[in-house]
This record gives structure tokens, C-alpha cells and sequence, in this order.
């Protein structure tokens, strides 16, 4: 045969090493522990491959109860990765329990009872595998990306291949290897190798990729988020504002742009000190969100100011939702900020009404205008609402009637 045993168990102990190589020096000096599980599972894959090609020439407890245990220790590690890869404690029993019922069936079944030791090293291997699609099954944010993909299929594929064999040992359809020799080339054993392998290549690397789309989604959210919020920041907030700014203008729907300032916020900062400033942003910043509907945006444009845009807002949904906002800040104790300060806001109100060919309207003269229309809320007293009038190129035609407020 062009393949046989000996040189796919030298495949999968050189793969499985140089997986466990690579990883390894990935994650060095790294703060990435589930990657060095991956790793240390490759490492005890290796390890156990080779026990497994040299059966015959080292002792059985070696060969057969040591290697099957260290299988299913990698397989068990791997499962705890994938655990830690999510942020959660990985469950000890379903990862140890494995590990304990394969030492003790191998260790009490006899080494010439070679068919029991298949069936129920499969049904072992079978459930681990199970496992694992589970826990990634649960993972909904990284099956967006397409190194689950990659990982969940090398693992589903693996997973018929082991009940295949052990109904093969069961049923005696084939001819196993003595326990003294290497496992006879069958056509069932064979396709177990081969699977090991692709799990072994596309597995890991499934793993690693999973591991780099984490990072890339922390980094992006790094570059949208306000770190003190938790809100958008103005970056992110102006690229949502061109997005909705072109739908509104692609299907004639009014939008609307808030702008909002913390009344005095720099006294609040002499006189309490920037530790309390701080939570006074982060107070408003939750009282905003928490009015607000799914499809409204909410930044932190700078310093103390906010920013709101509301799609499909006309102007009297507009100055609805502002002076529900204001009275829901000035009415709150600040729990963050230890109920020390009485805040208020000033809100700017500005909406784009009609869309059309020749309109020369853009988001940028949007939060003009707004930011316009809050300075005069400042000007007139604060911890009130000013809308500014309506400077689109067109006039609203009367169907603004169709639009619910945002509230």
C-alpha cells in the first residue's frame, strides 16, 4: 500500500510536534493561556503517536495504556482551551473524568483483548469530541468568523470516523493487529490516521486564526469604544452618522442630530475634583443609553459633550426624546458619582427633513447646526432644549406625520 500505519503515526507525531512547536512560540511571553493548552495538547499528541508507532518494541503499558491516556489528555486540554478562549472556568469533571475512565479501562482490560480496548477507547475519543463541538456551538460571536469554521469541521468530521471504528471492532468486519504489533493497515484504521491529521493541521490552525479574529474584534472595539463611557466614541460616531445620513437620504426619512453638554461640568471638576468629573460622564452617559431606542446612536463627541443621532426622527420626535433626556439627568442621584453633584444638560437640537438631488446638506453641517443650536441653549440659561431651524435646501412636504417619535 503507498500508505501505511507506520508512516502516518511518523506524520501525525511530526505534524503534532511541529504544531506544538509553532504555538508555543507564538504565545511566548504572552498573556495567552488557552493557546498554550493548544500547545501543550499537540506536545502530548506527539508524545503519544510515537509510544503508539513503537508498539512491539516498548513495553504495552506504554505503548497502549499510556498512549491512549495521553490522547485523551490532549483531547481534554483542548477542550479547556477552548473554554479559557471564551473567558470562562473550564469544567474540571468533563475534562478530568475522561482522562481517569481511559487510564482505567486500559488498565484493567487485558492487552490481548484488544477489540474491548477499541470500542471503548472510540466511544471515549466520541464523547470528547462531542464535547468540544458543544462548547463551540455555544461560542455565537466567534461562528461569525470563519476559523470556527474551520475548527468545528475538522472536529465534526473526526467524530463519525471513531463510531465507525468502533462499530467495526464490535462487529469483527475487519482484521486489528496484535498487541504486540503495530495496528494492522485497514482501510477503517487507515481513515482514523487521516482524520487525525487534518484535525491535528486544520484544528490548530482553526484555533490560532479563532485566537487573531479575538484580538482584531478587541482592537476594533478599542478604536470605536470611549474607553470611560463605554459608549462610541467621535469616531466611531461620525462613521455612523454617514451611514445613517446616507440611508436617510437614499429613502427620504427625516434624521435627527442631538447635541449634549454637562451644564458647569469644569466646576464640577475644581470643586470635586476629575475622579468625580469622570463619574459624573459615566452617569449621564448610562441615563442617555438607557432612553434611547436599538437603532439610535450615542457618542461621546469630547470633553463633556454627547452626541445622539436618530433615524426616521422628525423634528417633534426630536424635541420629545431632548426633553425627556434632560429631565431624566437632572432628576437622577448620580449613583457613580456618590450623589456629591446635581447635574443638568443643555441639548441642541437639529434635523435634516428631506432629501434631495440638488441637496447640499452633509452629517458634518448636521452636527453644525446642532452644536450651533446647543451653544444657544448655553447662551439662554442652560439645562434647556433649542432646536435650529430647518436649513435643508428643500421644504418638508406634509407626511412627517408618518414617523413615531424617539421615545
Amino acid at each position: 500500500m503507498l500508505l501505511d500505519n507506520r508512516t502516518l503515526l511518523f506524520s501525525m507525531v511530526l505534524v503534532c510536534a511541529m504544531m506544538a512547536l509553532s504555538m508555543t512560540v507564538v504565545s511566548w511571553g504572552r498573556e495567552h493561556d488557552s493557546l498554550k493548552k493548544w500547545a501543550g495538547a499537540m506536545a502530548l499528541e506527539a508524545l503519544a503517536w510515537l509510544l503508539l508507532g513503537a508498539r512491539g518494541e516498548i513495553p504495552l503499558f506504554f505503548s497502549i495504556t499510556l498512549a491512549n491516556a495521553l490522547v485523551v489528555t490532549a483531547q481534554a486540554m483542548k477542550l479547556a482551551a477552548l473554554y479559557e478562549y471564551r473567558g470562562l472556568r473550564w469544567p474540571h469533571w468533563q475534562c478530568l473524568l475522561p482522562i481517569l475512565l481511559a487510564m482505567l479501562l486500559m488498565s484493567v482490560l487485558p492487552y490481548t483483548d484488544l477489540r474491548d480496548r477499541i470500542i471503548y477507547g472510540s466511544m471515549i475519543y466520541a464523547a470528547q469530541m462531542v464535547m468540544i463541538m458543544q462548547v463551540m456551538l455555544r461560542d455565537t460571536e466567534s461562528r461569525s468568523g470563519r476559523a470556527w469554521w474551520l475548527l468545528f469541521g475538522a472536529t465534526a468530521v473526526v467524530l463519525p470516523l471513531f463510531a465507525v471504528r468502533s462499530l467495526v471492532a464490535f462487529f469483527g468486519i475487519v482484521k486489528f493487529a496484535t498487541p504486540e504489533t503495530t495496528l494492522a493497515p485497514n482501510p477503517v484504521q487507515l481513515a482514523i490516521f487521516m482524520g487525525l491529521i487534518s484535525l491535528s493541521v486544520l484544528g490548530s490552525m482553526g484555533f490560532i486564526l479563532m485566537i487573531k479574529e479575538q484580538a482584531d474584534q478587541v482592537i476594533r472595539k478599542i478604536a470605536m469604544i470611549d474607553s470611560l463611557t463605554g459608549i462610541f466614541n467621535r469616531r466611531a460616531l461620525m462613521e455612523r452618522g454617514e451611514k445613517e445620513y446616507a440611508i436617510s437620504q437614499r429613502n427620504k426619512l427625516p434624521l435627527a442630530v442631538l447635541m449634549l453638554d454637562v451644564d458647569h461640568f469644569k466646576r464640577i471638576n475644581d470643586e470635586y475634583g476629575h475622579p468625580t468629573g469622570d463619574a459624573v460622564l459615566v452617569d449621564v452617559a448610562h441615563i442617555l443609553a438607557s432612553n434611547l431606542r436599538k437603532q439610535d446612536t450615542l457618542g461621546r463627541f469630547g470633553g463633556e459633550e454627547f452626541c445622539i443621532v436618530l433615524p426616521a426622527t422628525d423634528e417633534a420626535g426630536a424635541m420629545v426624546l431632548a426633553e425627556k433626556l434632560r429631565l431624566a439627568v437632572e432628576n437622577s442621584k448620580m449613583p457613580s458619582a456618590k450623589n456629591k453633584v446635581s447635574i443638568t444638560i443643555s441639548i441642541g437640537v437639529t434635523v435634516c427633513t428631506v432629501s434631495c438631488a440638488s441637496c447640499t446638506e452633509s452629517f458634518q453641517k448636521l452636527i453644525d447646526d446642532a452644536d450651533a443650536a446647543l451653544y444657544l441653549a448655553k447662551n439662554d440659561g442652560r439645562n434647556r432644549s433649542v432646536k435650529m431651524p430647518i436649513t435643508c435646501c428643500d421644504i418638508w412636504r406634509e407626511n412627517s406625520g408618518n414617523f413615531s417619535p424617539a421615545v
